[in-house]
């Protein structure tokens, strides 16, 4: 009994943190009466009162006479409200993955809610995921310890019924690219870099890319943006999935595709690069300078995406127009997407789009 009664309190302190950062209480507000917190959140008067006395102990709430129990200090002070699951695959060198989660974290810290993060149990590649992969996430969900869900991975359709079944709010990153609900992308750059293309009257596009799991989309998106053939100016790296755990080989892929650009007449070469991946661009930007000393005479323009929370390299070192796409930004847009989903708030659109900033290239004086 007494753990059961332990148990009911800490949910009724979850549910009081929840209620005054849904509804963005002040300091200086008022809780209801516990009477109507008792019928609201289903539990006794014993239980509310132990999770009030609580929160007054550490500060957030302050007993007023005769008005009844006052907001003091609405930060959580280490209490968290909600229970979120972090689904992500086992990627030990890739530094855009971790960074991701890292800023999902720190989010979830943010929204005063506690992560609980789940890692594929082998570090094998796979298009879809089913629950076996994850270790304790089915008993999880069926213990309703998660409020909601952030998965970096595409599930397979039984365990897509087994959330619906348990009423699981999930959102999928933009690399879970299987899953249908809702997902967090960022904004369509590849179609604002050729509407640039066209805007600086730049001719012969060409776009590397690193390839899966988004090989279709961006053969569409070239096609839409240009009418220059696919196979002498897409290059895609690794087109096709990486089963293995282990770093990413962009040197060779890259060689590769500039030995193709040299071996085409002068006036077929490209004039302007797209490179939506700042990994890609800062290898590009060496293999490029390296075959300029050598004497290759091509000076591309350069359109390009970076992250500021991975900072490979400068702008100011590689001239060129830029998107900038902030991690956190994306994380609290994932983050807020989640919550509003568990509060049954709408939410317009299952695909949401973060913005990314554009920076145009400023030559130096």
């Amino acid at each position: 009994m007494k753990n059961n009664l332990g148990n009911q309190t800490e949910r009724a302190k979850q549910a009081l943190i929840n209620y005054i950062r849904d509804r963005k209480l002040k300091a200086g507000d008022f809780l209801p009466v516990q009477n109507d917190l008792r019928s609201m959140f289903g539990v006794g008067a014993v239980t509310i009162q132990r999770a009030v006395a609580a929160l007054k102990d550490a500060g957030m709430l302050t007993s007023i006479p005769r008005k009844g129990v006052m907001i003091k200090n609405p930060e959580p002070n280490g209490f968290t409200g909600r229970e979120i699951g972090l689904v992500s695959m086992y990627r030990s060198y890739d530094p855009f993955s971790m960074c991701v989660m890292q800023c999902l974290q720190l989010q979830l810290h943010f929204a005063a809610c506690q992560s609980k993060l789940f890692v594929r149990n082998f570090p094998e590649m796979t298009h879809v995921d089913t629950l076996s992969y994850f270790d304790g996430l089915k008993r999880c969900v069926e213990q309703k310890q998660l409020h909601g869900l952030i998965t970096a991975v595409s599930f397979d359709e039984k365990t897509w019924e087994f959330f619906h079944k348990h009423d699981l709010p999930v959102v999928s990153l933009a690399s879970a690219s299987r899953n249908g609900g809702y997902r967090i992308i960022h904004g369509t750059d590849v179609k604002r870099m050729f509407q640039l293309v066209r805007e600086c009257g730049l001719l012969r596009p060409a776009m590397i890319h690193c390839g899966y799991p988004a090989v279709e989309q961006i053969r569409n998106e070239f096609t839409a943006g240009c009418s220059m053939p696919l196979e002498d100016y897409l290059f895609f790296l690794a087109p096709e999935m990486v089963p293995e755990n282990r770093p990413q080989d962009w040197h060779n892929g890259m060689c590769d595709v500039m030995d193709r650009i040299a071996a085409m007449p002068p006036e077929r070469r490209p004039d302007v690069v797209l490179i939506p991946d700042d990994f890609l661009v800062a290898e590009f930007h060496r293999k490029l300078v390296l075959a300029r000393l050598k004497g290759f005479d091509w000076k591309p323009h350069l359109i390009y995406c970076r992250h500021p929370q991975l900072p490979l390299f400068s702008p100011e070192d590689i001239p060129g127009d830029y998107f900038e796409r902030d991690l956190m930004q994306y994380a609290e847009v994932t983050v807020q997407t989640l919550l509003k989903l568990i509060r049954g708030e709408r939410v317009p659109q299952e695909l949401v789009l973060v913005p990314t900033e554009y920076h145009p290239f400023r030559r130096r004086k």
